[in-house]
């Protein structure tokens, strides 16, 4: 395999290392290969432990020597498979291939196999990943696998641990308490009693402060789905039952939790000449469909004694957080009750395919830096992911979790789910957000279509570039076209116009690609009447300007304002800033 080095886009990761010096001291490289089977924990039994094997990593890149050591299973988020480290210090990460693939969590979309299946089925496989080090030897192929079959008959391989660490929930806090709790006290520790009343055709859940919002669909779904309460309760049913049966350790066969279609996008390798992928880092995945998550959480209303000592359970104070260069996260102590607790941020997860609708139900906005308090003893003191007990062993708490990262389905398309979604959060003031079409008029079907450009008559004095915009393609001849969308409120339509972008590359010396820039356009008219005419009158004259708005802003009959399409990091959805930009403007 060939190795190449990148920087990370782990920012945690550099503040960990392991409580024997291991990654922290050692003067070697030491790449993170592969996860073992989970171990039981005899000292703080709420932080279930697991082999974690490296390889060490000379100056000219060659693979050496495997060694072992255990940790927090809470930890995997920072010891992500193909992630280098040195000195405490995770500077680099191997380059892998990426793919996205399609498939299916229905039963007869995937099964569950062993290293030592594929050994026996006489593929022919990458043998750097199947080594005797991995597991003692009368089980040295027993590391569980998700196979999922794909269209063209080749397979996706995920390591069943991989999948739990990142698609089971999104902080470390749900993954530690399914792995060690029975079901009552698993509801305990997630759910509380809910209190506001829930709207018709959600699912209400109130989560307390040990989960993050981003865990709201996995924990909306484990109490309300019977198949995906069967997939969560397994995790600490298989771990006891090996345990209790006298077994050192146990190798969990963990499941996708919702039926039907899926997409994955996954960092690995191809084996089997090309007939499957071994898929080592998930990246993201897409999330289930199904009724409007209605979440709240738990609030703390902070005392002056809170405010003292850094809140009960750490939660929450004023107090900004101070972080060294370097985390000592143990797994051989848990935290002090009144400890400080900080969130700790992993590799992003990113969100494929359509969002599901969660509506928030708390007047303030929450953070996870709501949270995070100074650490009592500075800047060595070291932080577990274990259950609060005891006192005076200057231990903190820690969560780490993965935020979630969307991925843009196109300027048009994030615009038309954005203001559906702000639609579903405000019903009360927006009425209903509609396309149009001059063949269909008016319509709320969730698949949205475009008008159209017409090509530009030859005349001989435009210029080339401005004879070519209309066409997305001019050399297949395939025009662009305008996404025209219709907000209704209480007293006034606003009508919003987007169009159609050509992909180009970011730079010459990257092969990453992304739309032009073009400014929205949105507008109130007079008139109502006047829609339609007015919209062929745009449409014809905007091909004259290159699609810029601010050129025939002053030809509508009513008031027109063009608008960016910036980020915001409190975006819940793409174009969620701009849909509200746009919207703001028409006020």
């Amino acid at each position: 395999m060939e190795l190449g080095l990148v920087k990370p886009t782990l920012r945690s990761c550099k503040t960990f290392s392991f409580p024997d010096g291991t990654l922290k001291d050692e003067d070697k490289r030491l790449v993170v290969w592969w996860y073992g089977p989970v171990i039981k924990n005899n000292q703080p039994e709420s932080v279930p432990k697991i082999h974690i094997f490296f390889r060490t990593l000379d100056e000219h890149n060659n693979f050496g020597k495997y060694i072992r050591r255990t940790a927090a299973l809470t930890h995997l988020g920072l010891l992500r498979i193909g992630s280098v480290w040195h000195r405490g210090v995770n500077k680099n990460r191997i380059i892998y291939e990426k793919k996205k693939f399609e498939v299916s969590f229905s039963e007869n979309g995937w099964q569950i196999i062993s290293l030592g299946d594929l050994v026996r089925s006489g593929r022919n496989l990458n043998t750097e990943f199947i080594d005797e080090s991995y597991l003692p030897e009368s089980k040295r192929y027993e590391t569980f696998l998700i196979d999922f079959k794909l269209a063209d008959g080749t397979r996706l391989l995920v390591p069943c641990i991989e999948f739990f660490a990142r698609c089971y929930g999104s902080s470390s806090e749900v993954k530690r308490i399914l792995a060690t709790y029975r079901w009552e006290k698993v509801k305990k520790r997630l759910f509380k009693p809910l209190e506001a009343t829930a709207l018709p055709g959600t699912w209400p859940i109130k989560l307390t402060q040990q989960a993050n919002k981003a865990d709201a669909i996995f924990l909306a779904h484990i109490l309300y789905d019977p198949y995906a309460e069967l997939a969560a309760k397994r995790v600490y049913a298989q771990l006891e039952a090996d345990f209790l049966s006298g077994h050192p350790y146990s190798l969990p066969k963990i499941t996708p939790w919702f039926r039907g279609d899926a997409q994955l996008i996954a960092e690995g390798v191809s084996i089997d000449k090309g007939n499957s992928f071994l898929a080592l880092r998930i990246l993201g995945s897409s999330q289930p469909g199904g009724a409007r998550i209605q979440r709240e959480r738990e609030q703390h209303i902070a005392t002056a004694e809170d405010e003292e000592n850094g809140g009960p359970m750490g939660l929450p104070s004023k107090k900004p957080p101070k972080i060294a260069d370097i985390i000592d996260l143990t797994d051989d102590e848990e935290p002090d009750h009144g400890s400080s607790w900080l969130d700790i941020e992993e590799e992003p997860f990113i969100v494929l395919g359509k969002r599901r609708t969660v509506i928030d139900k708390w007047h303030e906005r929450d953070t996870s830096t709501n949270r995070q308090n100074a650490l009592k003893s500075g800047d060595d003191a070291a932080l577990s992911t274990g259950e609060f007990y005891g006192s005076g062993k200057d231990i903190g708490k820690a969560n780490l979790y993965a935020s979630l990262k969307m991925e843009s389905q196109g300027v048009l398309r994030d615009m038309w789910e954005a203001l559906r979604y702000l639609q579903s959060l405000h019903p009360h003031c927006l009425y209903s957000v509609e396309w149009f079409t001059f063949d269909n008029g008016f319509c709320s079907y969730i698949e949205p279509k475009l008008i159209r450009f017409n090509a530009i008559n030859s005349i001989l004095s435009l210029s080339m570039s401005i004879k070519q915009w209309p066409y997305i393609d001019y050399d297949n001849f395939q025009l662009r076209g305008a996404l025209v969308i219709r907000v209704t409120t209480e007293f006034k339509h606003i009508y919003i116009v987007e169009i159609q972008r050509r992909i180009k590359e970011k730079s010459h010396k990257s092969n990453i690609l992304e739309e032009e820039p073009i400014s929205g356009l949105c507008f109130i008219l007079n008139d109502d009447a006047d829609f339609e005419s007015w919209l062929r009158d745009l449409l014809s004259e905007i091909r004259y300007k290159k699609g810029i708005f601010k050129r025939i802003l002053g030809n509508c009959p009513g008031h027109a304002e063009t608008f960016a399409h910036r980020k915001s990091k409190d975006d819940t959805v793409f174009c969620e800033s701009a849909a509200k930009n746009a919207l703001n403007k028409m006020k």
